[in-house]
């Protein structure tokens, strides 16, 4: 994806704010460890707080030549991008910022001690890790996503994802992303800072569907985007820069959850909490869909002399991109509203487990 393009749709936009909903959503939690004990620590660590919002996504079909008997036609490439304009990053940084802060009071309210990266950064856990802190709105090594760090937020990551440089990009089978239900292990960090709890939390705002219809797909090669906002994890595919076959396109798996780790052992406290089904935002992005079709160039042929014949067989690309205009503040307020169901959801689950 190129620079110029995720620049061009991060700009101001001066349309009227209009009133956005959330649709019903359904939690669940994935617990892989024991309950915490009644004297468990209630000191607290924010070990990350990482949230993606996308705006350009692209999508990409190749068939290969079709051929009977000297005819048919050539390979054909169809392409199709979308883009939003009027997205705000200094919108998104502050409600980025009210999401994290009202978090943390939320915690502290509870009896909740927070604890500071000046406390931890001396523990094994993070030997080779680079300090990380916001505020930051960047281009993800996500293609199409911008990553934000809340401005208070302060901690530690590995070098590369502070260059910006980490993605979460998936293996050979995308759907099969049972991998991404895996709770990080931080019970290690955990044990290392007397058994505090540790938190990570993950927020991914995306739109895009993409992919032509099946039956088109059977007759040519057919790409297609369209828009549906939503608070979610979400598998997103871009065009592979890197691929060897035509039409390559890579997965990347957005995660959107909630994980909690407390000590080690057979006592360890681990869970996962996550969304059943995105949360669906309407009222914010208008429906739009772009589409590309091509079907490839029909073979011609022709003789050369008496005894040979000769098939032309001429590819074709068809490329198709729009841009959709967003209000910024208003999209950013979904980011704050559905955001703030998840954690809030969340929270809840925390303080019944901790008895609070």
């Amino acid at each position: 994806m190129k620079k110029i393009l995720l620049s061009l749709a991060v700009v101001l936009c001066a349309a009227q704010v209009q009133s956005q909903t959330l649709g019903e959503f359904k939690t669940k939690v994935d617990n892989f460890g024991t309950k915490p004990k009644k004297k468990s620590s209630k000191k607290i660590y924010i070990n990350s707080f990482n949230v993606m919002v996308e705006v350009y996504r692209e999508d990409i079909d190749y068939k290969g030549k079709r051929e009977f008997r000297g005819k048919g036609r050539a390979e054909a490439t169809s392409q199709a991008a979308l883009g939003l304009l009027g997205v705000d990053g200094e919108l998104l940084q502050q409600k980025t910022d009210q999401l994290y802060s009202e978090f943390i009071e939320d915690l502290k309210a509870k009896g909740f001690q927070i604890m500071t990266s000046d406390q931890v950064k001396d523990v094994d856990y993070y030997r080779k890790s680079v300090a990380f802190k916001g505020p930051m709105v960047r281009e993800s090594a996500n293609p199409g996503m911008l990553e934000i760090i809340p401005t208070s937020f302060s901690g530690f990551t590995s070098e590369k994802n502070a260059e910006g440089k980490k993605s979460q990009k998936s293996g050979l089978f995308p759907g099969l992303n049972g991998a991404s239900k895996l709770v990080r292990n931080t019970n290690m960090l955990s044990k290392q800072l007397d058994d505090a709890i540790v938190i990570d939390v993950n927020l991914a705002l995306t739109w895009s569907e993409t992919g032509g219809s099946w039956f088109a797909g059977l007759g040519g090669a057919n790409a297609q985007v369209k828009t549906n906002l939503a608070l979610g994890e979400k598998a997103v595919s871009a065009p592979s820069e890197n691929g060897k076959s035509k039409g390559k396109e890579d997965y990347y798996i957005l995660p959107n959850d909630f994980v909690v780790a407390q000590g080690s052992g057979l006592k360890k406290v681990t869970w996962k909490g996550y969304l059943k089904k995105p949360i669906g935002i309407s009222g914010v992005i208008q429906d739009t869909k772009v589409q590309s079709y091509n079907k490839g160039n029909v073979a011609t042929s022709y003789d050369v002399g008496n005894m040979y014949k000769v098939t032309s067989w001429t590819s074709s690309i068809s490329e198709n991109a729009k841009f959709v205009e967003v209000d910024g503040e208003q999209f950013s307020e979904a980011l704050y509203m559905s955001g703030k169901a998840f954690i809030k959801d969340q929270l809840n689950y925390l303080f019944d487990q901790y008895k609070l």
